[in-house]
C-alpha cells in the first residue's frame, strides 16, 4: 500500500470515528433538550391545547426527536467499531435495536408534526380524533414495540461497550437503572418531568463517554504519522 493510500485510509477511518462518536453524544443531548422544549402534550385537549399556544414549540421538539432518532444508526455502528472481538455478538444486537428505536423515534417525530395542524379545526372534533389515533390498536402493535426498542438500546448499547472493555461495568448499571425508573414509575408518582429530565441526562453521561472514548481513538489515528522507511533500506546489498 503506498503512502497515499495510507493516508487516505487513516482518514476515512477518522472521519467514521467522528460521525459515530458525535452520533453517540449528540443522540441523547438531543433528547434533553427536546424534553425542555416539548410542551404539555397527552390526550387529545393537551395536543390541541401545545399546537394551538405553543406551535413554534411543538415543531422544534420534533425536530429534534427526528434528528436523535436519525442519529441512531451512526451511534450502532460506533457501538460495532468497539465490539469487534468480545462483545460482538451484544453488540450485533445492540445495534438492530438501536435502529428499529431510532426509527420509533421519527415516527413519533412526524406524529408531534401532524399534531401541528389540528389549531383551525374544530376544538371538539380534532381533540376526538388524537384520542381516536391514541386508542388505535393498529398503531400501537406497530409504534409501541419500536419505541420499546429504542429503551433496550440505551441498555445494550453500553453493555456490549463494557463486554469489549471499552467502559467500565458503572455505564450498562446506570443505563439499567435509569431505563428502569423511567419505564417502571407509577403515575401517581410526582414530578415525573423532572424525574424523566434527570434520566435523559444521566443517559446522556452514559453515551457522551462512549462517544468520547470513539473521539480520541480519532485523534489517535489523525496524529498517527505514516511509515517512513529509509532510503537505505530498499537499496540492494552489495555482495562480501
Amino acid at each position: 500500500m503506498t503512502t497515499d493510500a495510507r493516508i487516505g485510509s487513516r482518514r476515512a477511518d477518522s472521519l467514521r470515528r467522528w460521525t459515530c462518536g458525535l452520533a453517540l453524544v449528540a443522540f441523547p443531548a438531543l433528547l434533553v433538550v427536546q424534553a425542555v422544549v416539548m410542551p404539555e402534550d397527552g390526550d387529545g385537549g393537551a395536543m390541541y391545547d401545545a399546537a394551538t399556544n405553543d406551535r413554534g414549540a411543538l415543531l422544534a421538539s420534533a425536530a429534534l426527536i427526528i434528528v436523535s432518532g436519525v442519529l441512531m444508526a451512526p451511534a450502532a455502528a460506533g457501538i460495532l467499531s468497539m465490539a469487534r472481538g468480545r462483545g460482538a455478538a451484544l453488540a450485533n444486537v445492540a445495534a438492530v435495536l438501536a435502529v428499529l428505536g431510532g426509527t420509533g423515534h421519527i415516527a413519533l417525530g412526524y406524529y408531534y408534526v401532524m399534531a401541528s395542524a389540528l389549531p383551525g379545526g374544530d376544538r371538539a372534533e380534532m381533540t376526538a380524533y388524537v384520542d381516536r389515533l391514541g386508542a388505535s390498536a393498529p398503531l400501537g402493535i406497530f409504534v409501541f414495540p419500536l419505541l420499546l426498542c429504542f429503551a433496550l438500546a440505551v441498555v445494550a448499547m453500553p453493555w456490549a461497550a463494557y463486554r469489549a472493555g471499552t467502559v467500565g461495568r458503572w455505564a450498562p448499571i446506570v443505563a439499567g437503572v435509569g431505563v428502569l425508573l423511567h419505564e417502571g414509575l407509577p403515575p401517581e408518582v410526582p414530578n415525573q418531568d423532572l424525574i424523566g429530565l434527570g434520566i435523559l441526562v444521566t443517559l446522556t453521561v452514559v453515551h457522551g463517554y462512549l462517544g468520547l472514548t470513539l473521539l480520541r481513538g480519532s485523534r489517535d489515528v489523525t496524529s498517527a504519522s505514516p511509515a517512513v522507511v529509509p532510503v537505505s533500506a530498499s537499496l540492494p546489498v552489495a555482495p562480501s
